[in-house]
């Protein structure tokens, strides 16, 4: 039996060996200081201790490759515990040492070690350890000036750290505004970020920019300040940066981001049907609900209500001067073509001629600096023609859209062009003509409908077609006789020619007073019942039943006919009645007066305005009855998409009425598809193939049947 010295020093000797190994097994020991902190204070300390001599030599750059992976623990380790030791000196000195190590040796430091130390940081950050200034930016006293932090490793060439920051300084001024505007420290950040744009290093700079774009897309600085800021990335010398920046404008970043954002959903009856042939259920049927979870998932993500973001366009402070400067720094770049490739050209054409359409600007010589590309041979030309249109309006001098048209006819439609260039070169000009009716002259007009309107190709027909009605309906002046139609001549008169600077006022809403004629005529109409008023019952109980029966038939067929030939008669009363009451008040204001009245009186629902919309729609196709009442559902429909965004076109309508399959497997067939929708079946009864079939024994069939089974599994089916 051993003495009880030996077994004392025994136990001293087995709690040192666990204390140290407690001290070499963090997790363990973090998990305990989160439980009861006060009674492991020592073994703290002993980290901090540890980390301080580590920290001077990470700052000489002698650490191994080995004592990395180490280090980068203590400082989950620390950056996890710091928060339950507030008092202690070391935990408050803390994220001050790991700001200035990033600062003075990011560029030196592993990989994974500074990734730790950046992940340690938004730890403390999320835990309010570290403001959010101090995180974004670094006091430096001796410069006296800000020096960005985060922003500064955008220029470490590591993709995943950068991926790691963009995200945490979107969700951290996310949080930092989610309760009301931190109009402080958005205004601080905002001043930074507008000095990081002009950064010499690109990849910070962009970096920069897309943290704002996004910023401004998830509805956080949605002010006309964010705007602007991204408006002058639009002329930085670097390409991608001032992509972004376009495509921003053009809301084409947006569709990119669903597109990379987009997941395959799964298929679900093909994962039941695995789970009815497989043995092992219970593992696949969690497949199944995580596969309806997420498919429920987006569907509330599709049905939840947007937010709705004011078009960025119209939040530049000077739209003008912007579109100048756009349209000089697109002509320095065609000039040196090399360092812009033509899709970001094209993006700046687009840009600029929507700011020109949207707000009716004036910048002639874009239109100049246009017209060359229109060419059929040109790369994307359907795209240029919709900018062109996109670009016209009714303020732009007649002098200077007439060569843009005339410059269309001449290069797409004539005879030797293809009816795709044809299709294109009509609808262009229908686009432009639209907005701007004086760009077309007379004669070009005539010759086109004459060339065109009974031409054998259905797409060319119906382009000039479109086109013939468009002037019909806006100024059948210049139309020859022939042309006008019914409609037009009949009302040529009261069409008044387009003249350049004429401005259309409506001092009423249309169709305000055909839906108060409507609301008047429901009200006071009657129901005219079913025939029976003024009929007296026949009590004469001598009279036979089948007398009775016949001779109440012949009345009743009478009286159906009187009430149906005097309902008849009284709308048709009303209605000429209704006719002759418009006619008289149409020329005075008491009509206008006692609508205008009406409408101050009641509020309008989204009901009553689209019955107005339908109402004028009608009412304008009676009134051009070139234009049949089974198309007035279709212009409505046309109306309701171009209330949204009238002033964009999509290339699309340029080529529209062009039928040309795009595949190649739409476009051809095998001989086997042409054998089966060609041939009888006497034509090949005699086929092997075929009658091999019929002679098949039990087994044969059997056995094919068992592999069109298997087949059919492996498909999923």
């Amino acid at each position: 039996m051993p003495p009880k010295s030996s077994k004392s020093t025994a136990n001293k000797t087995g709690r040192k060996d666990a204390d140290k190994a407690l001290g070499l097994n963090l997790a363990q020991l973090q998990n305990l200081i989160k439980r009861d902190a006060a009674s492991y204070v020592d073994e703290f300390r002993q980290q901090t201790r540890h980390w301080a001599a580590q920290l001077g030599v990470v700052g000489l750059g002698g650490a191994a490759g080995g004592e990395h992976d180490k280090l980068a623990e203590l400082i989950g380790f620390l950056a996890q515990t710091a928060a339950c030791f507030p008092k202690e000196p070391a935990a408050a000195a803390f994220p001050d040492q790991l700001v200035a190590l990033l600062q003075a040796s990011a560029q030196t430091l592993k990989p994974d070690l500074r990734r730790a130390m950046v992940q340690a940081l938004i730890l403390l950050r999320n835990k309010d350890g570290v403001p959010i200034t101090r995180c974004v930016f670094l006091l430096d006293t001796h410069t006296h000036r800000t020096m960005p932090l985060f922003f500064s490793l955008f220029r470490i060439h590591d993709k995943d750290l950068r991926k790691l920051l963009h995200s945490h300084i979107v969700t951290d001024v996310k949080n930092a505004n989610i309760k009301a505007k931190n109009n402080k420290l958005n205004k601080t950040l905002q001043n930074f970020m507008y000095t990081m744009l002009k950064d010499d290093h690109e990849i910070a700079a962009r970096k920069s920019l897309e943290v704002m774009i996004e910023l401004y897309t998830k509805n956080i600085w949605n002010d006309a300040k964010t705007v602007n800021v991204v408006a002058e990335a639009c002329f930085s010398p670097h390409p991608k940066i001032a992509s972004t920046a376009v495509h921003f404008f053009l809301g084409t970043h947006e569709d990119k981001k669903k597109e990379e954002d987009e997941e395959e959903e799964p298929d679900i009856d093909a994962i039941r049907h695995r789970i009815q042939i497989n043995t092992k259920k219970k593992s696949k049927s969690s497949a199944v609900d995580k596969a309806l979870a997420s498919i429920k998932r987006k569907q509330r993500a599709k049905e939840r209500a947007e937010v709705f973001n004011f078009s960025a366009l119209h939040l530049i402070h000077s739209p003008q001067d912007f579109t100048d400067k756009l349209f000089a720094r697109l002509k320095q770049i065609t000039a040196n073509s090399s360092s812009f490739r033509y899709d970001l050209r094209l993006a700046f054409i687009n840009l600029i001629s929507r700011l020109i359409g949207i707000h009716r600007l004036i910048n002639l010589p874009f239109y100049t600096y246009l017209t060359p590309y229109l060419t059929p041979h040109q790369r994307q030309v359907p795209k240029l023609l919709a900018y062109m249109a996109q670009s016209s309006h009714d303020l732009v001098p007649p002098d200077t859209m007439q060569p843009v048209v005339q410059q269309i006819a001449d290069k797409f439609i004539w005879s030797n062009s293809s009816t795709e260039v044809v299709v294109a070169g009509l609808n262009g000009i229908r686009e432009v003509c639209q907005r701007c009716p004086l760009a077309m002259g007379e004669e070009l007009l005539g010759s086109l409908i004459d060339d065109y309107k009974n031409h054998r190709d259905k797409g060319s027909m119906m382009a000039v077609r479109a086109l013939l009605s468009l002037y019909r309906e806006i100024n059948p002046h210049i139309l020859k006789k022939k042309h006008r139609g019914k409609g037009a001549s009949m009302n040529l008169e009261k069409i008044e020619a387009p003249s350049y600077g004429s401005v259309n006022v409506t001092d009423m809403i249309d169709g305000a007073d055909l839906l108060m004629d409507e609301q008047e005529n429901e009200g006071k109409e009657e129901d005219p019942g079913d025939g029976w008023d003024g009929w007296e019952i026949d009590s004469d109980a001598e009279m036979d039943e089948d007398e009775e029966e016949e001779e109440e038939d012949n009345e009743k067929a009478k009286k159906r006919k009187a009430n149906a030939k005097a309902i008849i008669e009284r709308k048709l009363m009303e209605k000429e009645a209704r006719k002759n009451l418009e006619k008289q008040l149409e020329a005075s204001p008491a009509k206008k007066l006692k609508v205008m009245q009406s409408l101050t009186e009641k509020i309008l629902t989204d009901e009553d305005f689209a019955k107005m919309r339908e109402l004028a729609a009608n009412r304008k196709a009676e009134f051009m009855s070139g234009t049949k009442r089974s198309r007035v559902a279709e212009l409505m429909d046309e109306d309701d998409e171009e209330n949204g965004e009238a002033d964009v076109i999509d290339p699309r309508r340029i080529t529209s009425g062009v039928k040309r399959k795009s595949t190649y497997a739409e476009r051809s067939t095998t001989n086997r598809e042409k054998q089966k929708k060609t041939k009888s079946f006497q034509m090949i009864a005699h086929k092997r193939s075929v009658v091999g079939k019929a002679k098949r024994s039990l087994r044969e069939k059997q056995k094919v049947m068992r592999q069109h089974i298997v087949k059919q599994k492996k498909k999923g089916f």
